[in-house]
């Protein structure tokens, strides 16, 4: 008698799409970078979910190496996210990896009560600028 069992799907009913991008600097180290887009304004789970599973599995992505810091750009993100929104990869904040925030401009002061002041810009370039300087460091 053969047990029953019922079929299921990993796909997440959400609205939230990512792009990723790498960025190598001059001592090829990894600059991660994932810019997510939600249009609509209500947060679900299935939402929480995908931003969760994304930064994790872009963390730990072989390049051929892992990525040494990232770069999450929520300015296409329509709603407002909390602390309690999983959009930092475990991996690199336990490894105090360098890591950077892109929001909107007009919310930055919003951003800076919920995640570290420090981790927050406005501008991608900038953003990429900053973590070039402090990982390649060393003169040659």
């Amino acid at each position: 008698m053969p047990y029953q069992r019922q079929s299921v799907s990993l796909e997440l009913d959400t609205d939230v799409t990512h792009e990723c991008y790498l960025h190598h600097t001059r001592d090829a180290h990894l600059i991660g970078i994932l810019a997510f887009s939600k249009p609509s304004f209500t947060l679900q789970w299935g939402d929480l979910e995908y931003f969760r599973r994304r930064c994790d599995e872009f963390s730990v992505m072989p390049f051929p190496d892992c990525i040494n810091a990232i770069i999450v750009d929520i300015r296409d993100v329509a709603c407002f996210l909390d602390q309690d929104v999983p959009v930092i990869p475990w991996r690199l904040a336990e490894e105090e990896c360098p890591i950077r925030l892109i929001v909107p401009h007009d919310r930055l002061e919003f951003y800076t009560s919920i995640f570290e002041p420090t981790w927050l810009s406005s501008d991608l370039d900038s953003a990429i600028q900053e973590l070039r300087e402090f990982m390649d460091m060393l003169v040659h």
